[in-house]
């Protein structure tokens, strides 16, 4: 059984947030671009919706849990699995947008990678990669994020 983390005071269940990933995904905001600042925007929102917080909650010094949910709903909730950075498995399918920010923000995708992205980007956030391209994107999310 995992121990709550210390942030999450009086309760048993550690929620799917993470603060620090959120961080990193405010950072985005300040891009010139505004495409990817307006996807980093949906990006944090969901990713504080889909963990079942509200902003407030978000913002205070200490992320309380959220209620817990009757047996047979948390059984139906366990049995969808949540994803990665809180997003659920049984939503929609990513964009190629939240794709490219998910493998570039997450820790297992390798450096040599990251930096191949970067050049990707701005056709990305324009929506002009090719389908192969978007096929890759979604093959380096499968690998690096959803694992």
């Amino acid at each position: 059984m995992k121990l709550p983390h210390p942030i999450v005071k009086d309760t048993k269940i550690v929620s799917t947030f993470n603060r620090s990933t959120l961080v990193k995904v405010l950072e985005i905001l300040d891009s010139s671009h505004a495409g990817e600042a307006l996807a980093a925007a949906k990006l944090a929102s969901a990713m504080v919706r889909e963990a079942g917080l509200s902003w407030e909650q978000v913002l205070a010094p200490e992320i309380e849990a959220p209620a817990l949910p009757a047996p047979a709903a948390r059984a139906n909730s366990i049995a969808a699995g949540t994803g990665p950075f809180g997003y659920r498995r049984d939503q929609r399918e990513l964009s190629p947008h939240e794709q490219f920010f998910m493998v570039l923000l997450s820790p297992r995708t390798p450096t040599e990678i990251k930096r191949k992205l970067r050049g990707l980007e701005a056709r990305v956030l324009d929506g002009e990669i090719t389908p192969q391209e978007t096929q890759d994107l979604k093959f380096m999310y499968q690998s690096f994020v959803v694992g």
